[in-house]
């Protein structure tokens, strides 16, 4: 049977996609504190990404698509170190978003909030936001789309690009600046971790802040 269902029947599919619980993230906490990896894991390893790796393809247990998982940045002060994902599909992982080593904390309420962008017109490879999504065991996984929601003050960036691990972020796509955009993601047939940068560049002072508000999604199919 084909993947692609007809819109009718995938509405109810993206629905499954979409919900999570705290047991499930409770479950994903629970495994990751279990026994090591056995003779076929990867070395050092959390035993769910580990499980995600080794696992064949075609064993798909919660096929979907669309939201893979959710990140609510409501009520953060902004200065906090790592968001957690808020809501996944069944069986993803989705590590926190959480800033690299050089950027400078800043406050703003409902974000995650940095200052320390370069003023070039050129990103820099060690200035950036960064999470990941893991497929289920048994699951490939596409990545289609991000939705995001930025925001920077008068002297902060302007330019804003996304990049993937699936090329050791090599290629960018340009993102909106300011507001909602939806920027696209082109993974296919993914069965590992992927992590996702967001950079921004071009500030008018290092001063100036750039931040991730509201809500981050990231959009795709599980199968």
């Amino acid at each position: 049977m084909s993947f692609r269902r007809p819109c009718v029947l995938l509405t109810a599919v993206v629905a499954a996609c979409a919900t999570a619980t705290s047991r499930q993230q409770q479950a994903t906490s629970d495994a990751s504190a279990g026994q090591g990896d056995g003779p076929s894991g990867g070395e050092g390893l959390p035993p769910h990404i580990d499980a995600a790796i080794d696992a064949p393809p075609g064993s798909c247990t919660t096929p979907c698509a669309g939201a893979l998982a959710t990140w609510s940045f409501t009520g953060a002060p902004g200065t906090q170190a790592t968001t957690d994902a808020t809501n996944m599909a069944p069986g993803v992982t989705a590590g926190p978003v959480s800033r690299s080593s050089g950027l400078t904390v800043q406050s703003g309420l409902n974000s995650i909030n940095s200052s320390g962008w370069p003023i070039a017109a050129a990103l820099d490879p060690a200035k950036y936001y960064t999470f990941s999504v893991t497929p289920p065991s048994g699951c490939l996984m596409d990545l289609t789309q991000l939705s995001i929601d930025l925001k920077a003050s008068g002297s902060g960036p302007t330019a804003v690009a996304v990049a993937t691990s699936g090329d050791s972020f090599g290629a960018t796509s340009p993102v909106m600046p300011t507001g909602v955009s939806t920027p696209a993601l082109s993974l296919h047939n993914v069965s590992s971790p992927v992590e996702i940068r967001v950079y921004g560049y071009t500030a008018a002072a290092t001063t100036g802040t750039r931040r991730i508000q509201n809500t981050l999604t990231v959009t795709g199919a599980l199968r």
